[in-house]
């Protein structure tokens, strides 16, 4: 089968991995546009001490925009998710290092992950999450 984008010949299954390859460059790079463009929304809005840093944990994988609470005696970031095809809102994961517990927020509906419709709600979100992380430690 020909495909259009390469100008040469491939079987159905190439042609299938080459688009769905591209398909996931674009989610890649969309969110680093999202995450790089949501830097300064959220650089107010920090608690201080606090820090806000974009990054590529894995390279192949979205961008994210990380968010640090201040030293507190527990390792604990969360990750916020810029919404890419198929997702329409940013999401929230929550990593407690020191006690080895990764989670997303989610709706209060039930098991499914919490959408928030701008970065700053996400942050939002976050924090609270992240001093909740904070306060349960120091009591454990």
């Amino acid at each position: 089968m020909h495909d259009p984008e390469q100008g040469d010949w491939v079987s159905f299954a190439e042609r299938d991995h080459r688009r769905r390859a591209a398909d996931n460059q674009r989610r890649i790079a969309a969110s680093a546009d999202q995450v790089h463009r949501a830097m300064s929304a959220v650089h107010g809005r920090m608690p201080e001490g606090w820090h806000a840093v974009a990054r590529q944990h894995i390279s192949g994988a979205l961008h994210t925009l990380d968010v640090e609470p201040a030293p507190a005696g527990v390792d604990a970031i969360a990750y916020l998710i810029p919404p890419t095809s198929g997702c329409r809102g940013w999401q929230v994961r929550v990593h407690n290092r020191t006690h080895r517990i990764d989670f997303p927020l989610y709706n209060d509906v039930g098991a499914q992950a919490a959408l928030f419709d701008t970065v700053c709600d996400a942050l939002d979100a976050a924090i609270r999450a992240l001093r909740v992380e904070i306060a349960s430690t120091a009591h454990r």
